[in-house]
């Protein structure tokens, strides 16, 4: 039914998208609530990427987001008795004051704080594409099997092109591809997800 593909320079992952009964469920979802045919169509699934996800939410994980207005419409009623949380450092006084110091962005520098939570996390971004940056950077000098990254900041060349970095690096991840994305779409990626892992949580 749905095509895991998209428009974007990824030359490596167009002739077999993975898709699943869970993932086809999720982009159904998706599309119901967004009403974007095109959204769907540049959502990829990493192939684990699920199944990560399932062991944030049972062992009571942590999704971390780029931006409060993700985090605040989390449906939180998905995230089980298990202890799951959500969390967002981009606002954290600790993390304004590194980032003028460093002369950075915040949003690299609360990456660094969101990868120092213990336990398996989802890392989403949907506004920040320095915060993919950021991550590919810390993937080339540490393994990072703990993360897998949901990426969907919009915008034009440069950060489609980070986009598909990360999809070619070894990060577990789910990416929308090319210019489509934002906080709306990543809101309702992130929510079809938590939805299809609480109504089959077993896969």
């Amino acid at each position: 039914m749905f095509k895991n593909v998209s428009g974007g320079s990824g030359r490596h992952r167009t002739a077999a998208p993975y898709i699943n009964p869970a993932v086809a469920n999720i982009l159904k979802m998706v599309e119901e609530e967004t009403r974007d045919h095109a959204l769907v169509q540049s959502i990829y699934f990493g192939p684990t990427a699920l199944t990560h996800i399932r062991r944030v939410i049972e062992t009571g994980g942590s999704i971390i987001t780029d931006t409060t207005l993700v985090a605040n419409d989390i449906d939180s009623s998905l995230l089980g008795n298990k202890g799951a949380k959500v969390l967002c450092f981009i606002e954290d006084p600790q993390v304004v004051s590194i980032a003028e110091q460093r002369h950075t962005t915040r949003a690299e520098v609360a990456v660094d704080y969101g990868l120092a939570v213990e336990g398996p996390k989802l890392m989403v971004v949907g506004s920040a594409p320095a915060a993919v940056g950021r991550m590919i950077v810390r993937r080339q000098h540490e393994p990072l099997n703990d993360v897998c990254v949901l990426a969907a900041p919009t915008g034009f060349a440069s950060i489609v092109q980070m986009k598909e970095r990360l999809m070619d690096s070894d990060l577990n991840s789910i990416v929308v591809r090319g210019k489509k994305g934002g906080i709306p779409a990543t809101t309702a990626i992130l929510n079809a997800i938590l939805r299809e892992i609480a109504q089959n949580p077993n896969g």
